[in-house]
């Protein structure tokens, strides 16, 4: 019994100490263990028959080449991917040491993680102190912004310049001008990019054709593309136009001829945003690519600071301050970065507390926008509406996309889509669906334009609706019926305004039109730029009679460049 007890004590014992030294063995061995771990790496790295370091050097140069020409990353610092552009070259270089290397694996790779976790972790950080929370009144500068007046900016166009295709149309419409030429139809596609510009004043979306696939490529691409499609916004007629050189550089090129990487090789520091097909007014064809950069720390507040325009045909590649780009230039400013800019205005205004908490004088822009021709530029509109969307509008900015120049209109008035509904509303039995509207400067109102599409995609019908009072619609099958029947509807011509004047005029020109069955009369005065117009009803028999030469004393409301005449006196 006593050896037996001793036994178990013995065990018991033992047991303890073993756990222990166990302990304190564990804690040096890890020690030991790490010191064996780089004796032995040193001596198989002593004894490593790899090839000259030079040679690994330079086939993680060559590896990357290749990488770079296939993901075409900016180099520069402003990147995020650049970094990544740099860490995966280093883990490449630490792969091919490990497997054709002498390099000391164990020093190598030590240095290697501690640059890998720089360059992740310095963009977030410096990135993190850019953010803004701590940074809203930069964030809200980003795009300055005026008050103007809706009547005084926004002057009234004719009816056959008024844009009423959008993007989707256009591709619908283009498609069918495929066909007209025997040559292509079989050859090329079109790429369905759709830049809305202004040719000679009209606003047209073009894109240029594509190569089908790789073996129609090889078999035109000596050649090049030799034309691009042309859809009049207006009118929804397309045209296969032949340009004056073929392009020998676009997106469906491959290898050195696609214009991403034309401009990447010439341009390798410099950050891309999109790049627009765009037709100057002597018919030649251009890619127009925004150079992107940070406004705000050294990773925020992206914007743009200049474009490349290159010559589709050469590949002449020249960039440009904003400042300088060229007027015939419609596009340098990416929509979407542009309503960017003006949210951030809208929240950050009053600093990112308030954007969040107290949320006084919060806006956003409304969930879409479109673009209108004003003075022979592309500006982008939208509505602001408040931060807890109420259906309603406080007003629209027009943005030029060229300049960046934007204006602000305070218009209370209903939202796009709202309007929309308005619409939709007067002809539901049809079940057309609305495209977005085009805002439209109809006798000084701001009035939604909306195309209403079938089935097929294409506008059928148009609608007029008053942005500031949504209930007024006008449908008709035209753009010009509908905006004749609205200038009826809100014709308050009969009463004079309160800039009401009397005037004599000497007739230099009289015409006259019947719409709606109704005459109406557009008098053009010597040496007066102003049109005067009336209607047989207001102006009465004396008028019938009034022929070039004649003198008239008019009585009527002037406004913008018409003049529109109450009563001959």
């Amino acid at each position: 019994m006593d050896s037996g007890n001793k036994g178990f004590n013995f065990n018991f014992d033992f047991g303890k100490r073993t756990n222990t030294e166990n302990i304190h063995k564990g804690s040096k061995g890890f020690k030991q263990a790490f010191s064996d771990f780089k004796q032995d790496m040193k001596i198989r790295d002593n004894n490593r028959k790899g090839s000259n370091p030079f040679k690994v050097i330079f086939l993680t140069l060559v590896i990357m080449f290749i990488l770079f020409f296939v993901t075409l990353p900016a180099l520069n610092f402003m990147a995020p991917e650049f970094y990544s552009f740099l860490i995966a070259g280093i883990v490449l270089f630490n792969v091919l040491n490990l497997i054709f290397g002498k390099m000391p694996i164990f020093k190598i790779g030590s240095i290697s993680a501690i640059l890998v976790a720089i360059l992740l972790l310095a963009p977030i950080v410096i990135g993190f102190f850019a953010q803004p929370i701590f940074r809203a009144k930069a964030y809200s500068t980003l795009i300055p912004v005026s008050d103007a007046n809706f009547a005084d900016t926004v002057t009234e166009i004719s009816y056959d310049k008024v844009p009423v295709v959008d993007r989707e149309a256009a591709a619908i419409i283009g498609a069918r001008q495929m066909g007209s030429v025997q040559e292509v139809v079989s050859q090329f596609e079109i790429n369905e990019n759709y830049t809305q510009i202004n040719i000679k004043g009209v606003p047209v979306r073009v894109s240029p054709l594509a190569y089908s696939d790789l073996i129609k490529y090889f078999l035109n691409f000596r050649n090049g593309i030799p034309y691009y499609v042309k859809v009049d916004m207006a009118t929804q007629e397309a045209d296969l136009i032949k340009l004056v050189s073929p392009l020998k550089y676009s997106k469906s090129d491959i290898l050195m001829r696609d214009i991403i990487r034309h401009n990447r090789f010439k341009y390798p520091t410099m950050m891309f945003g999109e790049t627009n097909f765009e037709v100057d007014d002597e018919g030649n064809g251009f890619y127009i690519t925004s150079v992107l950069t940070k406004r705000i720390g050294f990773f925020g507040g992206t914007d743009v600071k200049g474009a490349i325009v290159t010559n589709g045909s050469t590949g002449e590649s020249n960039y440009y301050d904003v400042a300088d780009v060229p007027h015939w230039v419609d596009r340098v400013y990416p929509a979407d970065l542009i309503i960017q800019q003006l949210d951030y205005r809208g929240s950050y205004s009053d600093g990112f507390i308030n954007s969040i908490i107290g949320q006084r004088n919060v806006t956003r822009t409304t969930r879409g926008y479109n673009y209108v021709p004003l003075n022979d530029d592309i500006y982008l509109f939208t509505g602001v509406t408040s931060i807890r969307s109420d259906s309603s509008n406080l007003g629209f900015y027009f943005v030029n996309l060229r300049t960046k120049d934007a204006m602000f209109f305070s218009v209370p008035s209903a939202d796009e889509f709202s309007a929309m509904n308005s619409a939709t509303g007067q002809i539901q039995e049809k079940n057309y669906v609305p495209a977005f509207p085009v805002l439209l400067n109809i006798k000084d109102r701001p009035t939604y334009l909306i195309g209403l599409k079938d089935a097929s995609g294409l506008a059928k019908m148009f609608a007029l609706v008053d942005a500031e009072n949504y209930q007024k619609v006008e449908v008709g099958n035209t753009v010009q019926e509908v905006i004749n029947q609205y200038y009826m509807r809100t014709d308050t011509s009969n009463l004079p305004g309160e800039d009401a004047n009397e005037l004599t005029i000497k007739i230099e020109e009289i015409q006259s039109v019947v719409i709606d069955g109704n005459t109406i009369y557009y008098i053009k005065a010597a040496g007066d730029d102003v049109v005067y117009v009336g209607t047989a009803k207001t102006l009465g028999a004396p008028i019938v009679f009034a022929k070039p030469g004649d003198s008239l004393k008019v009585f009527g409301n002037p406004r913008n460049n018409q003049f529109d005449i109450l009563e001959i006196r």
